[in-house]
């Protein structure tokens, strides 16, 4: 196995939208049970079983996730992995400018039953670019990480850019990294599409990468992973392809394919539905009581909004399983938010949203006067 770096920027670009999005006040939370077969480039194909966990936190301008998996091995063992990421956000130019500088980092770590150990830091510094629904940044990282074969930590230099376009729940990126470690550099490109429909979550990757060594090949990898969402809350989850070894911390590569259940509180698009502009209700539509929403998973739902006190209402249900607003909704721009079973403020999909004043999100209802 080459000794060098792969560092890992892939979810840079689902940062750059937490500013903007809807997403800017949610909470993820997720928990695979999932079989796998693994092929690793060194060994016989083995059969895994893992756990896996995920907790992730956006606000407007701080982004946090926490991971970690536990994977038991045919016949070699199991082995404990760990992550966790953060990142903030500065608005050097000012707070309506197109550009924004990113300050983050990252600890990592795994152990396998046999005694191996790795670790990884990281620390990033990118600017972004955005304009609508295309995007852009460039900057570097620098990584040290160790393993136990290895007598002394290995460092890492990342120059790294890249580009991002958006179209309603799809959205393409498209990486560059120019990683150097013990004086050796490996390029690589690497691209990733991301989409959703319907109960249908699909993100597809692949990559390339560069040996400073003449004449050795090219490594390629590539991949699919996809989440059906039976109900709100479990989703089965199908995975396969390629990836290519984590340099830094010592990790092969190898194919795979998975197989297993994502248990979640509410699922967590991760393309969220977003609006060009405000949909305007008629007051007509507001007097009959058709205006209503889709709330994924809940069990009940209030709204709280400026014209009834900010006192929750509770919606009932339509024929197509919508959450219907009480008539009366007076003509006007007004502010508001949906309480789903009690204890959760959302603002629905596809509802554009504003500050509440109070590091939250209040959405735009909009109704016309004829």
């Amino acid at each position: 196995m080459k000794k060098g770096a792969r560092v890992l920027l892939a979810w840079a670009p689902a940062v750059l939208l937490a500013p903007t999005s809807a997403r800017a006040q949610s909470t993820r939370l997720e928990v695979d049970l999932a079989a796998t077969r693994i092929t690793y480039d060194t060994l016989a194909p083995l059969n895994a079983p893992s756990v896996a966990g995920l907790s992730e936190w956006q606000r407007s301008r701080l982004f946090a996730r926490v991971s970690a998996s536990v994977t038991g091995f045919q016949d070699a063992g199991w082995t404990l992995q760990g992550s966790g990421d953060v990142a903030g956000w500065l608005s050097p130019f000012g707070p309506m400018s197109p550009f924004h500088l990113e300050l983050g980092g990252t600890l990592g770590a795994g152990r396998h039953s046999s005694g191996f150990d790795s670790y990884l830091t990281r620390a990033d510094a990118r600017l972004h670019a955005r304009a609508g629904s295309l995007g852009a940044w460039a900057g570097a990282s620098v990584a040290l990480a160790r393993n136990s074969f290895d007598s002394g930590a290995v460092r890492g230099f990342v120059p790294n850019a890249g580009a991002w376009a958006q179209t309603g729940s799809v959205r393409a990126t498209l990486t560059f990294l120019h990683t150097s470690v013990s004086g050796e550099a490996y390029p690589e490109a690497d691209i990733a599409l991301t989409f959703s429909h319907g109960a249908a979550d699909v993100s597809l990757y692949g990559g390339v990468r560069g040996s400073p060594i003449a004449g050795e090949p090219v490594e390629r990898w590539a991949g699919v992973s996809g989440v059906y969402w039976v109900t709100g809350s479990a989703g089965v989850l199908v995975s396969g392809g390629t990836y290519s070894p984590e340099l830094l911390q010592g990790l092969p590569g190898g194919e795979f394919i998975s197989i297993g259940l994502r248990l979640t509180p509410r699922r967590v698009r991760p393309i969220p539905i977003t609006a060009a502009a405000p949909i305007v209700y008629t007051a007509d539509e507001a007097r009959s009581g058709t205006i209503a929403f889709t709330v994924e998973g809940a069990t009940r739902v209030d709204i709280l909004g400026d014209w009834n006190g900010w006192v929750g209402q509770p919606l009932a249900r339509d024929a197509t399983g919508r959450w219907v607003l009480p008539p009366g909704v007076p003509p006007g721009v007004h502010r508001f938010n949906l309480r789903v079973d009690g204890d959760r403020w959302i603002v629905p999909e596809g509802v554009p949203s504003v500050d509440d004043g109070f590091g939250g999100r209040a959405g735009l209802l909009v109704v016309s006067p004829s």
